[in-house]
């Protein structure tokens, strides 16, 4: 009886292990995701900023709402036992100071959107480098270089 009871708790320790994993991986996917459709949308903004792509009023406008729809969802992708994919341990270590980052995102995302609202290239480029700056500085504390 003890055996088949400690073969029983080691298959549902071995399950619960894999289900772990798999939540890991989903949500390393997921933050990933969310990051590749910013640089979507920030990828246009960069250029227009840069003059490398004309300036369109109507359209820095819909890339910024979307980026800063977006700034709100990646936090959620960041839980405990999630650990990897080019995320440095220094997340889990210093979350609060993480969260800071992802919040100062959402800020500068909205002023972003309040920038692009006044349809002028000049009001843009400041907003495309203050949240570049953002996200560089995140990036270099909290992401692998890849």
């Amino acid at each position: 009886m003890r055996k088949l009871a400690m073969s029983m708790l080691a298959s549902v320790a071995f399950v619960s292990a894999g289900h772990v994993m798999a939540d890991a991986d989903a949500s390393i996917e997921y933050r990933q995701s969310i990051y590749k459709a910013v640089k979507w949308h920030m990828d246009p903004l960069g250029a227009m900023a840069r003059g490398d792509k004309a300036f369109d009023a109507d359209a820095a406008l819909h890339h910024a709402r979307q980026v800063a729809a977006l700034s709100y969802m990646p936090l959620e992708g960041f839980g405990e036992g999630t650990q990897g994919g080019g995320a440095k341990p220094e997340i889990w270590n210093n979350f609060e100071q993480f969260s800071a980052g992802m919040e100062r995102f959402q800020e500068h995302a909205a002023e972003l959107v309040a920038a692009a609202e006044k349809g002028e290239l000049q009001a843009l480029r400041p907003a495309v480098g203050q949240l570049g700056q953002t996200c560089r500085a995140c990036h270099d504390n909290f992401r692998e270089r890849q």
